[in-house]
């Protein structure tokens, strides 16, 4: 069977950034980037850290502990949010504007549409960010999906605000920068996420299903 070259291509440069995002972990970069945080180059690094971040596949709570750490809570907390959303608009912009065409891109677009459809784009967003998903696929499925930028926006503020509250705080309260400071996760949050996105797509889940039992029940008369 032939492989469509765009669609390789894609792929390889997938897995040549993931790659990538695994040897420059959050927590070696942030380890090399020490003595900038006191710096007054620091919000010229944050900038280009949340530029590159999306190619490496870093989580955003990885720099919205740097920025916790620099910042504090008052002032970290929507500087830290505001980069969640900028650096969440490179790949939903992406996904927006590229051509799919066919093939499991076109499968994987069909899907996003469908999903958002169903839930609605405000709604959708906030719970694939309270669910602890990685960034770039809900960003990738929103763009996909042809949810409008304000409403990926807001439902980016939304989502990420919990898990940028938790991580601004890990950022406030270290003393110095750790590994664990930067990649453990409460359980608890976790969960809570879990809880909030699985409610929040209780009332779109029951309408789909209850449609489908209509359907079936008009079919079989």
């Amino acid at each position: 069977m032939a492989i469509d070259r765009r669609h390789a291509a894609v792929g390889v440069l997938v897995g040549v950034l993931l790659a990538l995002g695994v040897a420059l972990s959050p927590a070696a970069a942030i380890d090399r980037f020490r003595t900038v945080l006191s710096s007054p180059w620091f919000p010229v690094v944050l900038v280009g850290l949340y530029l590159l971040r999306p190619l490496l596949a870093w989580p955003i709570t990885a720099l919205s502990v740097l920025v916790g750490y620099r910042y504090g809570l008052v002032v970290g907390v929507p500087i830290a949010l505001s980069g969640a959303v900028f650096t969440s608009l490179i790949p939903y912009a992406a996904a927006r504007y590229f051509d799919t065409g066919a093939g499991w891109l076109g499968r994987a677009e069909a899907g996003s549409e469908r999903f958002f459809a169903a839930t609605g784009g405000l709604r959708g967003v906030i719970a694939a960010r309270l669910a602890p998903t990685p960034a770039e696929p809900v960003s990738i499925a929103a763009g996909m999906g042809r949810v409008p930028v304000p409403a990926f926006a807001a439902g980016t503020v939304v989502g990420e605000f919990p898990w940028t509250v938790a991580a601004v705080l890990a950022g406030v309260s270290m003393h110095r920068l750790a590994l664990s400071g930067v990649e453990t996760i409460d359980p608890l949050l976790v969960a809570g996420g879990f809880l909030a996105a699985l409610l929040l797509l209780s009332g779109p889940a029951y309408r789909l299903l209850r449609e489908r039992r209509r359907g079936n029940a008009s079919t079989a008369d």
